[in-house]
């Protein structure tokens, strides 16, 4: 019997921002034509919806439940991967569907906690990753100046904190904890390409639950696509018009060609390097041979195709598969792209395209200047990328997802490893530096996220309740304590380091050295966490003289 699937996306359509919303809704419509059952839960940053609000509506046949969002909940600036009001939602559609399985896809802006509900709840959970955003807050890989970063473990060079909305500023390392535990409770990862599934890996994920599936896409409707031969050779760039497409890559290249009147270039796509682009063409002095189509919805991409000859994606990023490139293939179109990421496993350099190193405008120039010098060769390279794209239907991709979700062992519901929560309203710069010198690549042991992105089964996991502000009180570790969870709380908080001395139920620091070597201990001694824990469950619950929690533990302290 077919699976009853849950679709998760940040975005859906119709609204939707590129290719990752796009393979969600396909994936969706084609499991439900195969005869299961399919309903998806989705962002909704239209503003119909107040944020974190939930609506229910149909699109293309399907129930799809919306929870507003906002800008706000996906800046890379801020806390853009918990949201307890959205799992909260999650959390109460999981138990009136009842899905088998759920298949994430993007969860920016929604959380990536929802993979931790979903397990809860007992239900196989799948991800298809779609960029580094798992283990990058920019999803690119980009450092300044478009170096591509090859040591997953140092985003503190690129931004050391990010707000949460409020007043606080968190290390970005907690980010990384908290985003790794969650994945490393997935059933399955989906990997678009080999080169996506090695990244993950070598971020750390286990290896094992990571499959290669390509992308499948409509093969019949883009081989109807029509060309007619124009005087000119005809080159289309598709997609965001951003720095890190290398937008400014193929500009230069234009620059450089020896007659450019022989050549017209479309640009499909908006974004923030739109106006600088337009700028550049008129200033090379190109402007009646650019067109610039603005954002083409993908039910009008055809005519976008119909109208080009070489397909130029100039990617300085490492891509993982871009729709664009399998859409134009299957479209019989030429293409020239970057030798980055997955790009080399789409294109068969000198059979089916052509490949230069990224940001280098001289290679890609001299790339464009072979096919005006031998328009044919147009031809012959799309015929071949047609080939090799025509095995590879939506279909068959849907065909291989419904094998794995039926492959998918049962597992613990209960295995997040949080190590460490944090609790205050802020983060003492002692500790951040406590944090960033016990980071170790592949260290599982230090492990650091804020308290109030954890639920009370996953705090009760936690090796100790570290109070990272000093002006932090008993109403802050009270959840922990509950729970058996030992402390490590400032040494001139006073308040909290009578209650570790009186009770035995933590342990105190003065500064950051302090801290590390009371967190290795805390690591290495489980009797003494054990024996921690208990002392602080056993003194919260004592029956009080009062009511009021807070005010009888402090006077039962001093």
């Amino acid at each position: 019997m077919p699976p009853r699937v849950l679709i998760c996306s940040n975005y859906y359509p119709p609204t939707f921002v590129g290719g990752a919303e796009l393979i969600a809704a396909r994936q969706a419509r084609a499991l439900a034509a195969l005869g299961t059952e399919v309903a998806v839960f989705a962002g909704d940053p239209t503003g119909r919806t107040r944020r974190h609000g939930r609506r229910r509506e149909t699109h293309a046949g399907l129930p799809v439940y919306r929870v507003g969002l906002e800008h706000r909940d996906f800046d890379p600036d801020f806390v853009n991967f918990v949201h307890p009001e959205v799992e909260d939602h999650f959390d109460a559609l999981l138990a009136t569907y009842r899905p088998d399985v759920v298949h994430f896809h993007n969860l920016v802006g929604l959380s990536v906690a929802l993979v931790g509900v979903a397990r809860r709840r007992g239900v196989k959970t799948v991800l298809t990753v779609h960029d580094h955003w798992g283990f990058c807050h920019k999803n690119t890989l980009l450092k300044r100046g478009l170096e591509v970063c090859a040591d997953y473990t140092r985003c503190a060079e690129c931004r050391p904190l990010i707000g949460d909305g409020a007043a606080r500023n968190v290390p970005i390392r907690m980010r990384r904890d908290f985003v790794r535990a969650q994945l490393e409770q997935l059933d399955a990862i989906v990997a678009p390409s080999g080169y996506l599934a090695d990244a993950y890996a070598r971020a750390g994920l286990p290896r094992e639950r990571i499959h290669v599936v390509w992308y499948g896409i409509d093969v019949a409707r883009f081989a109807a696509v029509q060309k007619t031969a124009g005087a000119r050779v005809r080159f289309s760039f598709v997609g965001y018009l951003g720095a890190h497409k290398g937008v400014h890559v193929l500009l230069d290249a234009l620059a450089l060609l020896d007659d450019p009147t022989r050549v017209f270039v479309h640009f499909a796509g908006d974004g923030g390097e739109r106006d600088a682009c337009e700028r550049r063409v008129r200033a090379i002095g190109l402007g009646d041979a650019v067109r610039f189509w603005g954002q083409v919805d993908n039910a009008r991409i055809d005519a976008v195709y119909a109208e080009t000859d070489v397909l130029v994606l100039p990617s300085v990023w490492p891509e993982n598969q871009p729709v664009c490139l399998t859409e134009a293939m299957a479209a019989r179109t030429a293409v020239i792209a970057s030798r980055i990421g997955g790009i080399p496993e789409l294109v068969e350099d000198g059979r089916s395209g052509r490949l230069f190193t990224p940001g280098n405008a001289t290679e890609l120039a001299a790339c464009m200047t072979e096919f005006v010098h031998t328009p044919s060769r147009a031809i012959e390279y799309g015929e071949e990328g047609h080939r090799r794209m025509a095995v590879n239907t939506l279909e068959g991709q849907v065909a291989k997802l419904l094998a794995l979700y039926g492959s998918l062992p049962s597992r613990a519901t209960d295995d997040t490893d949080l190590r460490f929560v944090c609790a205050g309203e802020r983060v003492d710069p002692e500790c951040a530096r406590a944090m960033n010198a016990l980071a170790r690549q592949g260290d599982r042991r230090w492990r650091f996220v804020l308290a109030d992105w954890v639920d009370d089964d996953e705090l009760a996991r936690a090796r100790a309740l570290w109070v990272v502000d000093r002006s932090a009180g008993v109403a802050d570790v009270l959840r922990g304590l509950r729970r058996g969870v030992p402390l490590l709380v400032p040494e001139d908080d006073t308040e909290l380091r009578d209650l570790c001395v009186s009770v035995g139920c933590g342990l105190f620091y003065r500064d950051a050295a302090e801290a590390i070597r009371c967190l290795e201990h805390l690591v290495a001694n489980e009797a003494t966490r054990r024996t921690l824990g208990d002392n602080g469950r056993a003194f919260v619950a004592r029956p009080w003289r009062a009511s009021g929690a807070v005010e009888n533990q402090k006077h039962e302290v001093h």
